[in-house]
């Protein structure tokens, strides 16, 4: 049986980052991929031939290092594949991976500055531009807990790589 679930956070961004280095910073694959603390290796691959809505999508082959138990009692690796498509506001991206888990993740560039459009979810949060991370995942009920706490750890860690990343390089482009 599979359990589906979604998972949504916003985070608000240093106010000297404009939107296009946002985005340029999710457009580029790689640093996606290495920004994330399970990812140890990656490369790009061919579309499977069971995955025809997203055959134009860039694809790689991505090998995760997990914990299956507390302190690294238990650890295992897991390959999978991931689709990637850059959108206008960010990133999307497809996981399959074995035992019929699939994670879309979505990620987004929003302002409720000044003289934007802001988001209805950004109505009541402070001034400022947000990476927005929607989640959606399908799995199998016994492992949904397992599978959430590590979306929920990695990407948080993802973001906040991605942040000192930005960080840096705005340092160096100033």
């Amino acid at each position: 049986m599979q359990r589906q679930s979604e998972l949504s956070s916003f985070t608000l961004l240093d106010s000297s980052f404009s939107e296009k280095t946002i985005i340029d910073k999710l457009h580029d694959h790689g640093a996606m991929i290495e920004q994330n603390p399970l990812v140890i290796h990656y490369e790009r691959c061919q579309p499977p031939a069971d995955a025809p809505d997203e055959p134009l999508n860039v694809w790689y082959t991505l090998t995760d290092r997990l914990d299956y138990l507390p302190r690294g009692l238990l650890q295992g690796r897991i390959r999978y594949l991931a689709s990637f498509r850059n959108t206008p506001r960010g990133l999307q991206t497809h996981i399959y991976a074995p035992l019929g888990v699939h994670i879309r993740n979505e990620w987004s560039v929003y302002s409720n500055r000044t003289g934007a459009e802001a988001e209805p979810e950004l109505k009541d949060k402070p001034e400022g531009l947000y990476l927005r991370e929607k989640v959606e995942l399908q799995c199998p009920l016994g492992t949904s807990f397992f599978v959430r706490r590590n979306i929920e750890k990695s990407h948080s860690t993802l973001v906040a790589r991605l942040v000192a990343r930005t960080n840096v390089n705005n340092d160096l482009e100033g």
